[in-house]
């Protein structure tokens, strides 16, 4: 025999607060004693309800920081901008051919051994 289920106002109500408030549904039906089947097919409407309006809620005082002043403003916008006009933070490595810094450093130093070698030759010669 199925277990009959009260379904009041004030239960709905409940389900709804505790859904918004991202109460898990393991955790609301330790409050109503019932089962997740039970909650799913008597309360289907409240959960949804409940996480809509709390979202709801959440987002408008976002926008409303996001478009304020302050410091939460930029923190707000970011966030804002990130989750819903699909901004990201990338980070971009250039690879750049060095060929030819490399080449320019090796006849610098090339250069610099040539000088030390005709210094050194010029001085045996000297003295």
């Amino acid at each position: 025999m199925p277990k009959i289920v009260n379904k009041d106002a004030e239960k709905s109500d409940m389900v709804t607060m505790l859904s918004g408030l991202g109460i898990t549904h393991e955790q609301i039906c330790s409050v109503l004693k019932i089962s997740k089947p039970t909650l799913y097919k008597y309360y289907q409407d409240e959960l949804n309800t409940g996480k809509a309006e709390a979202n709801t809620k959440v987002a408008q005082n976002l926008f409303r920081m996001a478009t304020g002043e302050g410091r939460e403003a930029v923190t707000a916008s970011i966030f804002w901008l990130k989750t819903q006009a699909n901004w990201k933070e990338t980070q971009t490595i250039e690879v750049k051919d060095a060929t030819e810094e490399n080449q320019r450093f090796k006849e610098l130093a090339q250069r610099i051994r040539d000088h030390r070698l005709s210094e050194s030759d010029s001085t045996e010669l000297t003295h």
